[in-house]
């Protein structure tokens, strides 16, 4: 890790001021309020502490991530916030609600000693992006004795809607659980838990969702880089010349759902597995060592062409090669799984 980002520890703040826009504090200041009392009447204690972890939206850089190459989101104010207090109960045990208690029901499970928590992928239940969470945790931390607690979730970004709900829900889960048994990670080090434990979830995460639900500077966007380590800088938006020309991004919500957890087998998780093909197919034809993104088949390319960057005239020949390349896997009547 070299960014100065990446290895801070995850924040405390006392104050909703500290964490979201000035407009939109009093709105979060009753939700806080309501999530405390529906808390209270569910446990019979207050919370000790509240994890949040946001949405986002992706400026530049739409599935490339999973490819090794940068992308550009910003976090938004929609967020999924975790109330939790520690108790005594042993063995370990977690009960879980959410404060919409119609649609997401409530759910306990025991800690295991094996593994932490089973994760049925196949089943599409809420619980298991907390799961994932919780068991990213102690498998890195590799901890001897879990804590019970119980926790209740509210989520303001929508499902669905391409906003990484899912991510943030693993995000918050992991940085409730890394809490409540008093563990230690850096923002760097819990994005990569973050990552690999969604992936107990059934989706081949490339990793800008969890990346900038960690990391999200306010009032920033955030260029990630996950190639050749994790790395992220705020970008800075240049002041404008007069308040009337104040840069302003719309995020609008088409109402279209498309959860791609849901899908993944024949769309997001297909896509991953197309590229890594396809990395496969262009190192063996560059003569090029296996690897399993376009980036490092880029890396490799480049090094062995002794190029520094790429300009006009190599782009040109990558992209003639590529046409070549393509022509010659052509195969009249399909590839057949041994073929393959």
């Amino acid at each position: 890790m070299t960014s100065s980002i990446a290895d801070d520890l995850p924040p405390q703040v006392t104050s909703l001021e500290e964490i979201y826009p000035e407009n939109v504090v009093p709105f979060q200041r009753k939700r806080y309020a309501k999530l405390k009392k529906a808390f209270v009447e569910k446990y019979g204690v207050e919370p000790q502490f509240y994890a949040r972890s946001p949405g986002r939206v992706n400026l530049i850089g739409e599935h490339i991530d999973y490819e090794g190459y940068s992308v550009l989101p910003m976090a938004v104010d929609r967020d999924i916030v975790t109330a939790v207090a520690v108790t005594d109960t042993t063995p370990a045990h977690i009960t879980l609600a959410n404060i919409a208690s119609e649609k997401f029901p409530t759910r306990e499970f025991h800690h295991e000693a094996e593994g932490a928590v089973t994760i049925d992928s196949k089943v599409h239940e809420w619980s298991n992006y907390f799961k994932c969470g919780y068991k990213g945790i102690f498998e890195d931390l590799q901890l001897n004795e879990a804590r019970s607690f119980v926790a209740m979730v509210d989520g303001t970004v929508p499902g669905g809607a391409g906003v990484s709900s899912s991510s943030a829900l693993v995000c918050c889960a992991a940085l409730a659980t890394l809490t409540a048994n008093d563990g230690k990670l850096t923002k760097g080090e819990l994005v990569k838990t973050a990552i690999r434990s969604e992936r107990y979830a059934g989706l081949e995460s490339g990793g800008m969702d969890q990346s900038i639900s960690i990391m999200a500077p306010k009032g920033s966007p955030l260029i990630i880089h996950f190639h050749p380590s994790l790395t992220a800088d705020p970008v800075t938006i240049p002041p404008p010349p007069s308040p009337t020309d104040k840069p302003v991004f719309v995020v609008a919500n088409t109402l279209v759902t498309a959860d791609k957890h849901v899908t993944a087998p024949i769309h997001y998780n297909l896509r991953v597995i197309e590229c890594r093909l396809a990395s496969l197919v262009l190192c063996k034809e560059l003569n090029l060592p296996p690897v399993e993104t376009l980036r490092e088949v880029q890396e490799k390319w480049m090094q062995k062409e002794g190029l520094d960057v790429l300009e006009g005239r190599e782009i040109e020949a990558l992209q003639a090669f590529g046409l070549e390349v393509r022509d010659s896997l052509v195969k009249e009547g399909g590839y057949t799984l041994e073929d393959v």
